[in-house]
C-alpha cells in the first residue's frame, strides 16, 4: 500500500484493524475464487498448512525427522496442494497476469528428511535438484509444478518464492537457541532466515518485476545466523562431498540469492543481530 498499490485481502479469518480491503474467503472452495480476483491486476497466494512438526519432530540421534500422523500429513499435502491449485485456476480464469507463490527451501528435501538428504553444493541455488520426502515440502514441490503448468496454459507470470524461515522480533529467543545450538533443527536450513519485512518485499517486487512464464527464487538473509564462517559451518556439521561452490572464507548463505537479486532486484535488508 505504501507503494501505491491498491490491496485487498482474502482469508478464512478477518484480521484485526483491516488495514484494507477485506473479503472472507475459503480458498478450498473454488467456485467462489474466479468472482472475487475478477479485475485485479495480480494475485499473491501465500495461504498454507504449516509443516506441524517442527519444533518436536526432531532426532538428533538420526539427524532426521518423524512425521507420526498419517492423516494429518495426508491433510497438510491435500490443502496446500488444493488451495494452490484453486488460486492459480482462479486467476488465471480471471486473465490475471501476475502471480506470485509462496513456495519454501523445502522443496530441496533438506529441512525435514525421513532418511538422510544432504546439498550436493552450497550455496545452494534454484538449479538444484529438488527432492523433499516430508508431506509439507512435497505439496510446496507440487504448487512449483502447478506454477509452471498454469503459466503455460494462459501465459501469466508466475513468481514461486522459495522462502526460508520468516521470522519477526516475537522468534528472537528461538533465533538465539538456533545460534547456541546449531543443529537443534538439524542442518537442512543451513542456518537461513529472514525478516518477514524482506519477505513481504519480496512478494512486492516479484509483482513490479517483468519476465516471461514460471521463475523459481530463493528468499533469504545474503548470511547465516551463526557467527562462524560458512565454510567452517560445513565442514563441522555437513557430510565430506559436499561441494563448496562459494570460495569466500566469510559468512554467506547457504542458499543462493543471486537469481532473486538479479531477476527482482531483492536483497535482504533486516539482518539478525543478536
Amino acid at each position: 500500500m505504501r507503494h501505491g498499490h491498491a490491496v485487498c485481502a482474502l482469508d478464512v479469518a478477518r484480521p484485526e484493524g483491516e488495514p484494507c480491503r477485506f473479503v472472507v474467503a475459503d480458498l478450498l472452495r473454488y467456485e467462489t475464487l474466479p468472482r472475487l480476483v475478477s479485475g485485479f491486476d495480480a494475485v499473491v497466494h501465500l495461504a498454507r498448512k504449516r509443516f506441524p512438526y517442527t519444533e518436536k519432530g526432531y532426532d538428533p540421534a538420526s539427524g532426521t525427522w518423524k512425521i507420526p500422523d498419517a492423516p494429518d500429513d495426508a491433510e497438510t499435502f491435500a490443502r496446500n496442494v488444493e488451495m494452490t491449485y484453486n488460486v492459480l485456476a482462479a486467476a488465471c480464469d480471471a486473465a490475471v497476469r501476475k502471480i506470485v507463490v509462496g513456495s519454501s527451501l523445502a522443496v530441496y528435501g533438506f529441512y525435514y528428511p525421513l532418511r538422510p538428504s544432504w546439498p550436493e553444493y552450497v550455496p545452494v541455488d534454484e538449479g538444484h535438484p529438488r527432492r523433499p520426502q516430508d508431506p509439507y515440502g512435497l505439496s510446496k514441490l507440487i504448487g512449483e509444478e502447478l506454477g509452471e503448468s498454469f503459466s503455460r496454459r494462459s501465459g501469466a507470470q508466475v513468481a514461486s518464492l522459495r522462502f526460508s524461515g520468516i521470522y519477526t522480533e516475537d522468534h528472537r529467543a528461538l533465533l538465539l537457541e538456533r545460534k547456541k545450538n546449531p543443529t537443534i533443527r538439524g542442518t537442512g536450513a543451513l542456518w537461513s532466515y529472514v525478516d518477514v519485512r524482506d519477505a513481504a518485499r519480496a512478494c512486492r517486487l516479484a509483482l513490479e518485476a517483468d519476465f516471461a512464464g514460471c521463475e523459481n527464487f530463493n528468499i533469504c538473509a545474503p548470511v547465516t545466523l551463526m557467527d562462524s564462517t560458512t565454510p567452517e559451518l560445513v565442514g563441522r556439521h555437513l557430510p565430506h562431498g559436499v561441494e563448496l561452490r562459494e570460495k569466500s572464507n566469510t559468512n554467506w548463505s547457504g542458499y543462493s540469492t543471486r537469481k532473486a537479486r538479479e531477476m527482482l532486484g531483492f536483497e535482504a535488508s533486516f539482518l539478525f543481530a543478536g
